[in-house]
C-alpha cells in the first residue's frame, strides 16, 4: 500500500511514533535510496523506551498490511488486468506489471485522501511530533547509515505536505511519473500521460467500491 492507506487503515489515535512507523519503511527507501528495512530485518529492542517500542510496532504493522494487501485476490487480478491494458495500448510502456502495481496503490490513496482530508492533517501532525534525537537513536542502534540525508528528506516531506495533492488525478499521474523516473525506468511522454490519466479516471469508481472490502481484510 501507499503512504496514506497505511495510515488510514492502521493509525492509532494519540500514538505519534506508531503512526509514523507505518510510513517509515517507504520513507527510508525513498530518502536514502540504498537503505532498506524489511519484514526480515532484525530490529534492536529497547523495551525501556516507549517511543521506540511504538515506532517498531508501527513498522511491523506496515509489513503486516502490505502482506495482506499484496495477497488480496482483487489486487492480484487488477494488477494483471491493468498491466495487460498498458501492454496492449502499444504505447511502449515499460515494466507494465510494476507500473500497474504502483498505479493501484496510488489510486487507492487518491480515493482515501479525497474522502479523509482531516486525517491527512493528522498524519502530518504525527510525523512532525517525532523529534530528530529520537530518530537518530533509532538509526544508530540499528546501524542504518545516512541519517542526516534521510532526516533532511523526511523534513521536506513534512513541510511540503504533498499527500494532499493526491486529490487531483493529474497529480497522481505526476507522482506515478516521478516514481517511474526515480527507479530509472524512464519518463512518460505526453501520449502515455494522457492514456494513464484516462485509465485512472475510469478505474477510480471501482476502487471506491472496494475500499470497504479492503478495510475488512486489514482488520
Amino acid at each position: 500500500m501507499n503512504f496514506f492507506a497505511h495510515y488510514h487503515f492502521y493509525h492509532k489515535p494519540n500514538n505519534n511514533w506508531h503512526n509514523t512507523g507505518l510510513l517509515f519503511p517507504d520513507l527510508l527507501r525513498i530518502f536514502t535510496k540504498s537503505r532498506r528495512i524489511s519484514e526480515k530485518s532484525t530490529i534492536a529492542l529497547y523495551p525501556e523506551n516507549l517511543n521506540y517500542i511504538n515506532l517498531v510496532d508501527g513498522i511491523q504493522n506496515h509489513f503486516k498490511a502490505d502482506d495482506i494487501f499484496h495477497n488480496w485476490d482483487w489486487f492480484k487480478e487488477k494488477n494483471h488486468e491493468l498491466a495487460l491494458v498498458m501492454r496492449e495500448s502499444k504505447l511502449e510502456i515499460k515494466r507494465d506489471w510494476f507500473l500497474a502495481h504502483i498505479f493501484i496503490e496510488l489510486a487507492i490513496d487518491h480515493v482515501l485522501v479525497s474522502e479523509n482530508e482531516s486525517k491527512v492533517n493528522d498524519l502530518y501532525s504525527d510525523l512532525a511530533y517525532c523529534g530528530k534525537k529520537e530518530w537518530e537513536f533509532f538509526f544508530t542502534k540499528n546501524n542504518i547509515d545516512d541519517f542526516e540525508i534521510w532526516f533532511e528528506g523526511f523534513s521536506r516531506f513534512i513541510k511540503h505536505r504533498y499527500i494532499f495533492t493526491y486529490k487531483d488525478t493529474d497529480n497522481v499521474i505526476y507522482a506515478l511519473n516521478r516514481i517511474y523516473q526515480s527507479t530509472g525506468i524512464g519518463e512518460f511522454d505526453t501520449t502515455q500521460k494522457e492514456f494513464l490519466l484516462v485509465l485512472l479516471n475510469t478505474f477510480v469508481p471501482e476502487v471506491k467500491l472496494k475500499i470497504s472490502e479492503l478495510q475488512k481484510l486489514l482488520e
